[in-house]
């Protein structure tokens, strides 16, 4: 009979030939800790079972779960390395991970690394549907990042062990990571599919699809523009509501998307330009437009940078482009500042305690070198903060308050009738700082985006 009365596990603790060093996680199946084996001297990570999983399920069918987690040896798949009973307690033995994807910021910040990860856990959940294991509980809390940089699935084959949450999903009415079907206790290996489908987008877009899952969902902007046209095509059937429109399994997906990474990587390949002269298209009066102002206005008012929807001239200020309107402009590489914020992706400064172009107050290092700030131009208008503003922040970088009146400028001599923020009616077609469309701007006037 297990035991159901245990002396509470502590750091320090022995567990036969592991000492325990510190909790990392909990789940519904086991306590994972960071421990040492004092035999093969190297760290490992530690899961040891609940005492009432073992009472409900019982020995033989904890084991049987321990024996399918071991059969899965594959290179993106954390697999147990040692499983045994010490001192009444259910113990599995793995490798250590240095993070997990849910707190693994680089993926979120590049594209690249995002469909890197997924790419890797496409190939772990693969090969576990070859052999008929259903995983149940893909999210990515269960994606580690290895310390050699690979993603890896880990808790196979202990998802059965969870309390059902059905109810909680439906009546709350936010699925997560979980699919419709999955919600109404009907899993397929088409469900865990679907769940790394939505974890793909939401690394991409920073926003996870819910309920009723209609296409497209919000921020799809950015995810064309993050992911290359073949993968999006793949990620987007991963996605799919209805089961039989989705790939069956993730063999078939990961089939489609290697197909989708080789294509990629081929039209990326170096290709000996053929010499011949290319027909010149006539600039649109738009563009001309643009180029025009940008080298009369573009040094004073930052606009160094380009939208990336029709390439005109935008400051990083700016949160819609002055051409197009677009919103969704990303200057995570282009950034002159030492920091960026991971949220608007643009630059912010290690002193400042928010974000002054979104409100957020949460950083990342992007490598450049700091230097002092010298753009300043007016102090914060609360009493007592010390906040310095730039021209056009949205909010003090301190203290997060408004500025106390609009901004102006000298070569920006109208105002929004919106916002009441300095534009130029005659040459912008769209108020960069809040989107409304600018009716006197010449007579060409593009469709917004």
């Amino acid at each position: 009979m297990v035991q159901r009365e245990k002396s509470a596990l502590r750091r320090g603790s022995l567990l036969g030939k592991y000492r325990l060093e510190s909790r990392i996680g909990s789940g519904s199946f086991a306590d994972v800790w960071k421990a040492t084996d004092l035999v093969e001297r190297r760290p490992v990570a530690l899961k040891v079972a609940h005492a009432g999983v073992v009472a409900e399920w019982g020995r033989a069918e904890v084991e049987h779960e321990a024996r399918i987690a071991a059969r899965l040896e594959h290179p993106n798949i954390v697999g147990a390395r040692n499983a045994d009973w010490i001192d009444g307690r259910f113990v599995m033995a793995a490798d250590l991970a240095t993070t997990h994807l849910d707190a693994y910021p680089k993926a979120r910040r590049s594209a690249k690394v995002a469909l890197g990860v997924i790419r890797d856990a496409a190939a772990g959940l693969a090969h576990a549907h070859r052999q008929r294991i259903l995983h149940r509980d893909v999210k990515p809390e269960n994606i580690l990042i290895l310390p050699d940089g690979r993603a890896a699935l880990c808790d196979f084959g202990v998802s059965r062990f969870a309390k059902s949450s059905t109810a909680t999903y439906t009546e709350a009415g936010t699925l997560g990571f979980i699919a419709p079907e999955q919600a109404y206790g009907k899993p397929s290996m088409s469900s865990d599919v679907f769940s790394l489908g939505l974890i793909a987008y939401e690394l991409l877009t920073g926003v996870r699809p819910g309920w009723p899952f209609e296409w497209p969902p919000e921020g799809y902007a950015r995810f064309r523009f993050k992911a290359p046209e073949p993968v999006r095509k793949v990620l987007r059937k991963a996605m799919e509501f209805q089961p039989r429109r989705r790939y069956p399994d993730a063999v078939v997906f990961h089939e489609a998307l290697e197909a989708a990474f080789r294509r990629v990587e081929a039209d990326a390949a170096p290709v000996r330009p053929r010499r011949r002269r290319r027909k010149r298209e006539a600039p649109s009066p738009l563009a001309i437009q643009a180029q025009l102002f940008g080298r009369a206005h573009g040094r004073t008012l930052g606009m160094r940078y380009q939208c990336r929807q029709c390439s005109g001239p935008i400051a990083e200020a700016m949160r819609h482009c002055p051409w197009c309107g677009a919103a969704e402009q990303s200057f995570l590489d282009v950034s002159s500042y030492p920091m960026v914020c991971p949220e608007c992706e643009r630059g912010v400064r290690p002193e400042w305690s928010y974000c002054p172009w979104c409100y957020k107050g949460r950083f990342q290092s992007n490598g450049r070198r700091l230097r002092r700030d010298s753009k300043a131009v007016r102090h914060c208008a609360r009493r007592g903060c010390a906040g310095e503003l730039q021209v056009f922040m949205r909010y003090c970088p301190v203290c997060k308050r408004k500025p106390g009146r609009p901004w102006s400028h000298p070569d920006l001599p109208d105002r929004c009738a919106r916002c009441r923020w300095p534009v130029s009616k005659s040459s912008w077609h769209f108020c960069p700082w809040c989107g409304r469309r600018q009716p006197e701007a010449g007579s060409y006037s593009p469709r917004r985006r």
